[in-house]
Formats: structure tokens, C-alpha cells, sequence
């Protein structure tokens, strides 16, 4: 039996996403993650906003996705 998604949003703070370039990368890099159900980012305030499944992943693992993506973060919230 498969658990029920429970879906979470966490807020990450990147560091050098300065361009429009610089946010697709990291979404599409995340949107490849099993697990991740959207991404978006605020260039101008250097987030990203990532909806997950708990049950599939958590919000370290999307921090090292971002890392390998080039770019140093951290969580500034979690909510859900």
C-alpha cells in the first residue's frame, strides 16, 4: 500500500541566482526530482519555493539538489 502524499512547501534562500537563466536551471533541474511537484522562483528576492511530497523526498534533499545545481542555500521556512 502506497502512503498518501503529503504535500509541503519549503522557501530556500540561493545565492547567486541572479538572472532569469540562473532560475530555470534550478527549476528544471528540480523538476526532475521524483518527488517535487512544482518550482518557482523570485529572482529578485534570491528564492525558491518548492511544493514536495514528504513522503518522497524532504527539504535536505532538495537543498543538496540545489547545491549540485552550483548554487550555496538554505531553508528560510517550511510550511504544510
Amino acid at each position: 500500500m502506497m502512503a498518501a502524499p503529503k504535500t509541503r512547501r519549503a522557501v530556500f534562500a540561493v545565492h547567486g541566482m541572479s538572472c532569469a537563466t540562473c532560475a530555470l536551471g534550478i527549476e528544471k533541474r528540480l523538476g526532475k526530482v521524483d518527488g517535487v511537484e512544482s518550482v518557482s522562483s523570485a529572482i529578485m528576492l534570491n528564492q525558491v519555493y518548492v511544493d514536495y511530497d514528504e513522503t518522497k523526498i524532504d527539504a535536505e534533499r532538495v537543498t543538496e539538489e540545489i547545491r549540485k545545481a552550483g548554487y550555496a542555500n538554505h531553508v528560510v521556512r517550511k510550511t504544510g
